[in-house]
């Protein structure tokens, strides 16, 4: 493997609106920036990212039902070249049988997904003969380590794990990692707790485990931070507000947040706007809770957009109320925006980013979120610049030199 001209394949199960995935294109970004080839390997293209797609990128997409058109002629304007793949069933059937010999059996559900997601990997293998591997997410990530099984170990495999596995895994999927994960050349862990609870939970080897953070683009973050936002809780003038950025999950514990707003909003005047995807009984369930605590009509919801960041440089605070997280990348883009963070102490990924730039109070305690809200919007908070100056921390750049590091590591075992 020669760092002077690689070809890396990355590898995703879609382009939902995650951070994995929006991580995992930003650091392809970084590597073609630098004159290498970045190939997407996808089994359906569908998702909400648009424009995350770089330019130059070679996306291999399976020729199934449910491609999502408007995503295709998007990626297809962004300048990536869109590359179809059949995936022969028989190829499928006689795959997983090679790796039922080989004793790799996937008992999760759906596992006809996995199985013909890596058959596809294993031809790309073949034909296009890439320098390594790159996957993110447990589907992903187990389709790529079969599909190294299936030839021969021809390339190297990198998994990369997000979050806690024990935490975020359903035991059918905890059960497949310890299977599968010791397999992979080497395991990256986004933050150093969760490189902890990989070795301690999923028993791969301390060597093969390696703490690199996720890139964060925070020029390109504050270019698109000056785009207009319509809502208008958000014009000049306006209370502050309270910005959250997340998906519908138990981890976000939404209602500490409700409830902490609540508290908070007898202190200083102020609305909270919760942005992503998250379903109408969820947002019900939000609404009742804060029409109790006498705050309805200051809250308010916004559906997924890709360029949050017109929100968070307009917001008077990021905040975070999770119990679990491995790095929370929002966090990063709102220093990359100049504005302040409050956040939960969720274990790992918090604490090392914030460290003294941000408030952390206990994980599920309204009253203590409560507070250091309030002194947030009081202003007992760091400088913009300092906060974009921790950002920087998180670098594509950075990221990009540690993974190439771990490549030639790779290269030389």
């Amino acid at each position: 493997m020669s760092s002077d001209k690689l070809q890396v394949g990355f590898l995703l199960t879609g382009l939902d609106g995650g951070g994995a995935e929006r991580n995992m294109l930003r650091l392809a970004a970084a590597f073609i920036a630098r004159g290498h080839q970045a190939d997407l390997m996808i089994p359906r293209l569908a998702g909400d990212y648009r424009a995350a797609v770089p330019s130059g990128m070679r996306v291999y997409r399976a020729r199934i039902p449910g491609t999502d058109r408007e995503l295709l002629r998007a990626v297809q304007r962004s300048g990536a070249d869109v590359k179809v793949m059949t995936v022969n069933p028989f190829r499928v059937v006689w795959n997983w049988l090679a790796l039922g010999r080989k004793g790799l059996h996937l008992p999760v559900r759906r596992r006809h997904r996995v199985y013909a997601y890596t058959t596809m990997i294993a031809r790309y293998v073949r034909e296009a003969r890439p320098h390594v591997l790159v996957s993110a997410l447990p589907g992903a990530d187990a389709a790529a380590v079969c599909a190294a099984e299936l030839t021969d170990r021809a390339v190297p495999v990198v998994v990369t794990v997000r979050n806690v596995p024990a935490d975020y895994y359903t035991p059918e999927w905890l059960a497949v990692s310890r299977m599968l994960y010791p397999l992979a050349d080497a395991v990256v862990a986004v933050s150093k707790g969760v490189a902890e609870s990989v070795r301690r939970s999923l028993g791969v080897d301390a060597r093969r485990v390696r703490t690199i953070y996720n890139p964060i683009p925070a020029d390109s973050i504050r270019r698109l931070a000056q785009a207009a936002v319509t809502h208008p809780w958000f014009a000049d003038g306006e209370l502050p507000v309270i910005l959250s950025v997340g998906r519908e999950a138990p981890s976000k514990d939404y209602p500490t947040l409700v409830e902490a707003f609540g508290l908070a909003r007898r202190e200083v005047e102020s609305r909270l706007v919760v942005l992503g995807r998250l379903s109408a009984p969820y947002r019900a369930r939000l609404k009742s809770l804060a029409l109790g605590l006498g705050v309805a009509r200051d809250l308010d919801f916004v559906d997924f957009d890709e360029n949050p960041y017109r929100y968070m440089r307009r917001a008077g605070l990021l905040a975070l109320s999770s119990h679990s997280e491995g790095l929370p990348t929002v966090i990063i883009e709102a220093l990359a925006c100049g504005t302040p963070v409050v956040s939960t102490d969720a274990p790992f990924g918090p604490r090392e980013i914030l460290g003294c730039w941000g408030d952390l109070p206990p994980v599920g305690d309204a009253a203590a979120l409560a507070r250091a809200l309030v002194a947030t919007l009081r202003g007992e908070r760091p400088t913009e610049d300092a906060l974009r100056t921790r950002a920087a921390d998180f670098s594509p750049d950075k990221a990009a030199d540690a993974y190439l590091a771990l490549f030639e590591e790779l290269a030389q075992r």
